[in-house]
């Protein structure tokens, strides 16, 4: 792999290992609001597709548009490309959500001691005197075994599907 990629999938990592919690629900809530944002949208193209009407001077009800076929061809063109962009849009942001996932599975599939204290780090996020605590360690042994297995998972996480572009 090239340096490039490998280090914009380490700097991937340590993000999702840092803010997992808060970038997973901002995500979902960003996914929600695209959806509401398309449904709103869909519906106001539909609406501005039906052709309106005008009274002429004597009256007399008339069509304004003297292309209703056009108007019908132009609010499906819309229509399309507003899902597309909706769905480039969710799709990203799903990717994103997969990759948090694929980086906790990953700790999972580690050695005993690695997903141990990578675990103790950041799950829920610790500074190294917290998770020496909880580990009943010594700082120094949670620090040299972080990145003992940081590497690990950084050489799991660049084979992963889940970070391939």
């Amino acid at each position: 792999m090239d340096k490039p990629k490998e280090s914009k999938v380490r700097t991937r990592v340590m993000e999702i290992l840092r803010n997992h919690d808060q970038e997973a629900r901002v995500i979902e809530a960003q996914i929600a609001a695209e959806k509401e944002a398309l449904e709103a949208d869909l519906e106001f193209i539909l609406e501005s597709a039906y052709p309106s009407s005008q009274l002429s001077d004597a009256g007399v009800r008339v069509q304004s548009s003297p292309d209703p076929d056009g108007r019908l061809v132009r609010m499906v063109d819309k229509r399309d490309r507003r899902r597309q962009r909706a769905n480039e849009a969710i799709g990203n942001l799903e990717r994103q959500l997969q990759q948090i996932t694929e980086v906790q599975n990953l700790v999972y599939t580690l050695d005993t001691r690695s997903k141990c204290v990578l675990l103790a780090l950041y799950y829920p996020y610790r500074s190294y005197d917290e998770a020496a605590e909880f580990l009943q360690v010594e700082r120094t042994t949670v620090y040299r075994q972080r990145e003992i297995a940081l590497n690990r998972l950084f050489a799991r996480a660049e084979r992963s599907k889940a970070f391939r572009e």
